[in-house]
């Protein structure tokens, strides 16, 4: 027996959507640590050029670091590669010590 698998017309589920894709949406701790991370990346640099050296859209890095959106995972982990930190650090609430190794957080 062999099977035809029918194609359905134009528009009716004929492809996946088109614009969003699946990414996993930050809580509000992790939202709020990632928006201060940003922040003070903005104040050596403007968005567009943070946008430019993570291989960003300068609109998802101000919306994210504003507070108009939440941010991403996948954005969280470029945006650590950019300042040098691990994931978690960029996640986690609370200042981080500049005498800190930023590998381990031992001090001294």
């Amino acid at each position: 027996m062999t099977v035809i698998h029918l194609r359905p017309e134009k528009g009716k589920g004929s492809g996946a959507p088109r614009g969003r894709h699946g990414s996993v949406c930050l809580t509000r701790e992790e939202s709020a640590a990632l928006r201060a991370v940003l922040q003070n990346l903005n104040r050596t640099r403007t968005w567009a050029e943070i946008a430019r050296e993570i291989g960003v859209c300068s609109n998802t890095v101000r919306h994210a670091g504003t507070g108009r959106t939440p941010g991403s995972a996948g954005l969280a982990l470029r945006v650590a590669r950019l300042a040098g930190l691990g994931l978690d650090r960029i996640l986690s609430p609370g200042p981080v010590s500049s005498a800190a190794c930023p590998a381990c957080g031992r001090s001294g």
